[in-house]
């Protein structure tokens, strides 16, 4: 049988959708499965029939990485496990935080770069040794994020190729620190063509593939009956059934704080019946909910903030890396106005609007009409839109790539 090795700084954690979507695309390794076939229609939680396609032979998979908060279960007891007890964060990493620019939300640069590059020799080093111990080397290696740089460095020194997953900004912030990581991968992905393009801009890429975030809509909304349900009733119980209700999921610097508070007292004063709910936590969420036409709701699972919603709303201002929460909008009918950066187009697909000036409040404004205006036609695309990040579709293209790969 055929061997992975996963290293990455978490696997496992409550949240965040780069793991989440790499635990889903191994486990799916585990089992025979077929390779991706344009003949196979995947639909959000409707079964999938592969009795006609020929299925590839499973992977054995063991990973490595830090015990970073309560873990989910959703990494598969099959793989074998190394948990480092190691912090995710440092001295180094708080300090940068509480210096973090006012401008940017982001962590000071130069503080976070001397956490990373500490972080990443340390963990090459573990990388090595739970490498060593292995009675038989892996045929590739995996990694992503921001100790992807250590994990590389430990491949690299054992000879074993390795695939690298672009999954945020931190490369974008740091090429030099991650240059020799993602120029010496044998393949670079990334969710949609887009990201990749933006990728290519600043690294020499061996070979670049489009591995759709994986997301297991069963395990995260149980059925379409259940999707329907909790839709009906989010949108019965509102008590403003006829106001235009707009959701936000997470805002920073980067998912476009600036453009927001430039928006709703526009909004306020030109559509006084349109109102956000804001989810999630931190200080920009916190000052957003201080508009009259916002409300912050901080979290809540994410099938309530979209059963009651008539909108959503996604922006990105540097990194197109593929918005999950557009497509899981989606399950329920929920189409998103989003930007025209990266891989945000092809998340989107035909299931909602494209602003490609956020900036401009004046076209914000009237792409945020035409989205609630054609809701329900939009919303229905968006449904049949999501099943591009159904996990058997993922799985079957990473599965289609790693027998290229070893051929």
């Amino acid at each position: 049988m055929r061997r992975l090795a996963v290293a990455a700084c978490s696997l496992d954690p409550p949240g965040g959708g780069a793991e989440r979507s790499l635990c889903t695309l191994v486990n799916g390794l585990l089992v025979p499965g077929p390779a991706f076939n344009e003949e196979i229609e995947f639909r959000p939680l409707v079964t999938v029939d592969y009795k006609n396609f020929e299925n590839l032979e499973p992977w054995e998979i063991e990973s490595c990485h830090a015990h970073s908060g309560e873990l989910t279960g959703l990494l598969d007891g099959q793989i074998r496990k190394q948990i480092l007890k190691i912090p995710t964060e440092s001295v180094w990493s708080g300090l940068a935080w509480r210096l973090r620019s006012k401008k940017t939300g982001l962590s000071e640069p130069h503080l976070y770069q001397h956490h990373l590059r500490r972080i990443n020799r340390r963990f090459s080093k573990m990388v090595s040794s739970w490498l060593d111990e292995m009675p038989t080397p892996p045929q590739l290696g995996i990694t992503q994020l921001t100790w992807s740089a250590g994990a590389a460095d430990a491949f690299q020194r054992k000879g074993i190729p390795y695939l690298i997953f672009i999954r945020d900004d931190v490369p974008f912030r740091f090429p030099e620190m991650f240059r020799s990581a993602i120029e010496g991968a044998i393949c670079v992905c990334t969710a949609g063509e887009g990201l990749g393009r933006q990728v290519a801009e600043i690294f020499t890429m061996q070979r670049n593939a489009n591995i759709p975030l994986a997301i297991d809509y069963g395990k995260r909304f149980t059925n379409l009956p259940h999707v329907k349900k909790w839709r009906q009733e989010g949108l019965v119980n509102r008590s403003d059934r006829q106001s235009p209700r707009f959701a936000i999921v997470g805002v920073t610097p980067e998912k476009g704080f600036k453009a927001y508070e430039r928006l709703f007292p526009h909004l306020h004063k030109h559509w006084p019946e349109a109102h956000f709910d804001i989810y999630g936590s931190g200080h920009y969420v916190e000052r957003l909910g201080i508009h009259p036409n916002a409300t912050s709701h901080g979290h809540v699972p994410i099938e309530q903030a979209f059963a009651a919603t008539d909108v959503h709303v996604i922006i990105g201002e540097t990194a197109g890396t593929w918005g999950r929460v557009i497509n899981e909008a989606g399950v329920f009918g929920v189409p998103t106005v989003t930007c025209g950066i990266g891989s945000q187009p092809e998340a989107l697909g035909p299931g909602g609007v494209i602003v490609h000036d956020h900036h401009d409040i004046m076209e914000f404004s009237k792409v945020l009409r035409e989205c609630w205006n054609r809701r329900e036609q939009l919303g229905k695309l968006a449904f049949e839109h999501a099943g591009v990040t159904d996990h058997r579709r993922a799985v079957s293209i990473f599965r289609a790539l790693l027998e290229d790969l070893t051929i």
